[in-house]
């Protein structure tokens, strides 16, 4: 015990433990404050779940992505632009997403054939792969044809009752990302009367009362579109059904607004299987999470179901 003690006295007189424990405290917090800082407002590693972005980004993908939101803004503009793939939340927030930028405020966009237009020229990093897929008309598909449209700036007035259909729907996206607590009622017109609980049936996307639809279709332009396409199939001799909206803020009802702050329009690179602003609009630039750059790693589920190392996907840049 002595022994000991004589030992513990010699290394006290050595060194102040106190000052050696509170140095290490010290370096320990600023260590990890630093590398927060740096996850939360710097970089970050996503993995990537489904094939919205292939094959520039794979499903399995572990990603770096520069989080370009928390950038002061006249910097931060720079990395928002064209062709730049980003992760994203959609409209609602609801998840995050990884798509590419194809347009932003101010740009005029349209889709003829498969073919992505900005501002009257054709973009080839958005199109349709003809030689895989044939072309829907228009008529069935509004994925593959879009009339123009342009998107809002900051600035810009909107008012409900001057747009169809599409302009509406995306209208109604923008209008749901600058405020809160907003909710559209859809309701049918047949014969001059309106239909408040009118009942869908048969239709493949959606069977139910009108005023149930989710919410994860009430913003959805391809579902009214398709919906309005099959009253339009299944009227036979009765005049077809005409489906119209109203937006509400609590009670009272939004006949327009102002915009307040810029968008960008985000399309997959699987043109057939991406869920993007072709269904549910423009995004706003601060559901933007970060640019993608650089997948670290990749894995593949093999045909027995077992996830296997993808060599293939190592630090590959993303272009």
């Amino acid at each position: 015990m002595r022994r000991w003690k004589l030992f513990w006295e010699k290394i006290r007189g050595r060194a102040d433990l106190r000052a050696i424990f509170k140095t290490g405290a010290w370096s320990f917090f600023i260590v990890l404050g630093t590398g927060l800082a740096i996850k939360f407002f710097v970089i970050d590693a996503v993995k990537i779940n489904g094939a919205q972005m292939e094959p520039a980004v794979m499903s399995g993908d572990r990603l770096l992505i520069f989080k370009t939101p928390y950038i002061t803004p006249g910097i931060r503009n720079g990395f928002i632009r064209p062709e730049k793939t980003v992760v994203a939340a959609f409209p609602d927030r609801s998840a995050n997403t990884i798509l590419r930028i194809a347009a932003t405020s101010g740009d005029i966009i349209s889709i003829d054939e498969g073919q992505f237009y900005r501002n009257g020229q054709p973009i080839e990093k958005f199109h349709k792969d003809t030689e895989a897929f044939s072309i829907i008309p228009a008529e069935y598909s509004p994925a593959d044809f879009m009339p123009p449209f342009k998107l809002p700036e900051s600035g810009d007035s909107i008012t409900f009752a001057d747009l169809d259909m599409r302009d509406f729907i995306f209208a109604y996206s923008i209008l749901r990302q600058e405020k809160s607590k907003i909710r559209i009622k859809p309701f049918i017109v047949r014969d001059s009367s309106v239909i408040d609980d009118y009942e869908i049936s048969d239709f493949a996307l959606y069977s139910g009362p009108v005023s149930e639809i989710p919410d994860s279709l009430s913003a959805d332009w391809f579902f009214w579109d398709r919906l309005q396409e099959f009253f339009k199939i299944t009227a036979g001799d009765e005049k077809s059904a005409q489906i119209a909206f109203s937006v509400f803020k609590g009670n009272r009802e939004v006949t327009g607004f102002r915009v307040k702050k810029q968008y960008v329009f985000l399309i997959g690179d699987n043109w057939n299987g991406a869920k993007d602003s072709r269904y549910f609009g423009p995004v706003v630039i601060s559901n933007i999470q970060g640019s993608a750059f650089l997948a670290l790693w990749g894995s593949r589920v093999d045909d027995e179901g077992k996830r296997r190392w993808d060599w293939g996907r190592v630090f590959r840049l993303i272009k």
